[in-house]
């Protein structure tokens, strides 16, 4: 274990022996050799974890990059009778404040080895975490991308016929189980590959149909390719069609943020219609009851394309978007 992190340890040990009064903190200091009080961690009396970096005499004080994960204030502290400013980084997710520990023990060991200030070498651990967390998001951003291209072209299809019967139709990211529904119910589910075709299935409704309709689900097979269509073309062409572009952002979520990305360029090479009947395998609320799930949350699961009954001809699915 670096020393670095060997402090952060012996720090927790000393807060977890003292309790905070309300309305104060605790803490232990974890700086430099040079100067021990230069970064401090610290716990409040509502156990919230902070990181206290003192700013180098004559520096400016700047706005953190840090966002709302890890909230950061300038404190007017005095030392030695000296005014001086420091950086309050907050913890306030529990779930977080192990990997935000694991962040300051690397940016105590990079102050062992270049003898920098405390806070420049906390924005530059900063600075490659949001690289790797940017890396990693994109992935993820991929997945909702080929997901919205495949939603997004089949509202394209209904707005050509009818804009208003679309934007009523269309549940986006609104919260319902199905992605369109009036009467009856179509959901769409993209995907990207060949071999062993799957599609992701959200917790245990997504495959009942709603109350005195019928569900049918579409897949659609994308291929990346230059004389595709983007996201954000797609947008445009919604749009031009008569469901503007705001009405798209206002159903926006943050678990699933409409993006308008002009990089990837999708054709759809497949398409696949199911009836979904009691038949049709999955997981289903209707089947197992109320009580099977009373404990069960976030599921999802992957529902295999090839093994799925009940196909039909995906040049019915006109009549089937006429009847929803």
């Amino acid at each position: 274990m670096s020393a670095g992190y060997a402090r952060v340890e012996h720090a927790l040990q000393i807060l977890g022996s003292r309790r905070p009064r309300v309305g104060e903190a605790v803490a232990a200091s974890i700086g430099p050799d040079r100067n021990m009080h230069e970064a401090r961690l610290a716990k409040d009396h509502l156990g919230i974890v902070h990181l206290i970096v003192s700013l180098p005499a004559g520096r400016t004080r700047f706005t953190p990059p840090l966002g709302d994960v890890l909230p950061a204030t300038w404190l007017d502290e005095a030392v030695d009778d000296d005014a001086s400013a420091s950086l309050d980084v907050a913890s306030t997710d529990p779930s977080l404040t192990p990997t935000f520990l694991s962040l300051v023990g690397e940016m105590l060991t990079r102050v062992d080895e270049t003898q920098e200030p405390c806070i420049d070498e906390l924005m530059r651990v900063l600075g490659s975490w949001r690289e790797a967390l940017s890396r990693e998001k994109h992935s993820l951003s991929r997945e909702r991308l080929i997901g919205l291209f495949g939603e997004l072209t089949v509202l394209a299809r209904l707005a050509e016929t009818d804009p208003a019967r679309a934007k009523s139709a269309w549940r986006g990211q609104a919260g319902y189980r199905h992605d369109f529904f009036l009467r009856n119910a179509l959901e769409v589910k993209a995907y990207t590959g060949t071999d062993s075709p799957s599609v992701e299935i959200h917790g245990a409704y997504q495959l009942d149909p709603p109350i005195g309709g019928s569900l049918h689900l579409l897949t659609l097979r994308l291929e990346e390719s230059p004389q595709g269509e983007t996201v954000a073309e797609l947008i445009n062409r919604i749009d031009a069609l008569g469901l503007p572009k705001g009405l798209l952002f206002e159903r926006s979520a943050d678990e699933s943020p409409i993006a308008t990305d002009d990089t990837v360029a999708f054709v759809v090479a497949e398409e696949r219609l199911f009836h979904v009947t009691s038949a049709f395998p999955g997981v289903r609320a209707s089947a197992l009851g109320a009580e099977a799930l009373n404990a069960v949350s976030k599921l999802r699961y992957s529902l295999q394309i090839d093994a799925c009954p009940d196909g039909i001809d995906p040049d019915l699915l006109p009549d089937v978007l006429e009847n929803l």
